[in-house]
């Protein structure tokens, strides 16, 4: 069964890594860069300011609100990175050991780390937004009322989510299993700190 899964995402690998071109390759890098979101973070933040300020700032909520997006990030990607793919040790499809790397395309020579089950690029990016869709779905613009909300906020983060996603597999860093699973971990952690600590830190707020 799993020599079976195995294949089959070794399969779907090789038809969605293609070579497309001097333009896409530096497009799909530039979207998996490390920096190229920091407007919609920034953004995200400024959401934050703005859902703890009816009239004025509320700083303890607003520390709360900061603190717990951190930890919703810091659960994603350590149990990605520090706890599945040093146990699970599947070698990225760009690596020499992976059996199928003769086959990738690699764009700027990148190979990522040794290991990529699971991906944190997925973890992060789908735990970040899953929190942010869950947290502002009481500040939704509704007819004749006004929001600080970009129109169609929660498309905009899933459509965020999925470019980082492809981007991975595109570049030869991430099997399409190792997105699966980010973003079950992802999902995960946005859950446990939206269901279970926010309450927790409400409570104690007030």
């Amino acid at each position: 069964m799993i020599e079976t899964l195995d294949q089959l995402d070794r399969d779907l690998m090789l038809w969605i890594n293609y070579d497309g071109g001097a333009i896409l390759d530096q497009w799909w890098w530039i979207v998996s860069g490390k920096f190229t979101w920091i407007p919609l973070y920034l953004y995200l933040i400024w959401c934050l300011v703005q859902k703890c300020q009816p009239v004025k700032i509320r700083w303890k909520e607003l520390t709360a609100l900061i603190l717990l997006t951190i930890l919703v990030v810091v659960l994603s990607d350590q149990i990605s990175s520090g706890l599945i793919k040093p146990l699970v040790m599947r070698p990225r499809p760009a690596r020499p050991d992976s059996g199928i790397s003769d086959m990738i395309h690699i764009v700027n020579g990148y190979r990522g780390g040794h290991y990529g089950f699971v991906s944190s690029h997925a973890a992060n990016t789908w735990g970040i937004a899953l929190w942010f869709i869950l947290l502002m779905k009481g500040n939704r613009q509704t007819s004749g009322n006004s929001s600080f909300l970009i129109p169609h906020f929660p498309l905009i983060l899933i459509l965020f989510v999925a470019c980082n996603c492809y981007s991975r597999m595109y570049l030869g860093v991430h099997y399409p299993g190792d997105i699966l699973g980010g973003l079950l971990v992802g999902t995960a952690a946005a859950l446990l700190v939206y269901y279970v600590l926010l309450p927790l830190v409400n409570r104690w707020i007030k």
